[in-house]
């Protein structure tokens, strides 16, 4: 389990900052009907690389008070409260990048092309 913890950590910092630096421009499919997919121009990439470094800052305070406390105790009302108020952007950010993703026609398959 702590494997897994650590690379969501590891995957959502990593990710987080390559979204906020580099801006990518991308598409991913909808998850209600695959026939839809979703624009995600720089500022979507962005806001949705902020949401990530904040389930990241998230992974953070769980590890540091879960795994890596040498006496575990539960956190304060001090960090129960940022880990909150984390959340709460977290949720905001990755769908305010939803809300801001543009919707496009799916990308033509190999078996809808017309044959040469």
């Amino acid at each position: 389990m702590r494997f897994f913890s650590v690379m969501m950590f590891v995957l959502c910092t990593l990710g987080g900052l390559y979204l906020l630096t580099a801006a990518p421009a991308f598409t991913l499919p909808d998850r209600g009907d695959p026939a839809h997919w979703r624009q995600f121009g720089t500022l979507a990439a962005r806001t949705l690389g902020g949401g990530l470094l904040a389930i990241s800052a998230l992974a953070a305070i769980f590890l540091r008070h879960h795994y890596y406390a040498e006496v575990r105790h539960p956190p304060g009302p001090a960090v129960q409260k940022l880990y909150f108020a984390l959340i709460v952007l977290a949720l905001g950010l990755i769908s305010l990048a939803l809300d801001l993703a543009e919707p496009v026609p799916a990308p033509p398959t190999r078996s809808a092309a017309p044959a040469p």
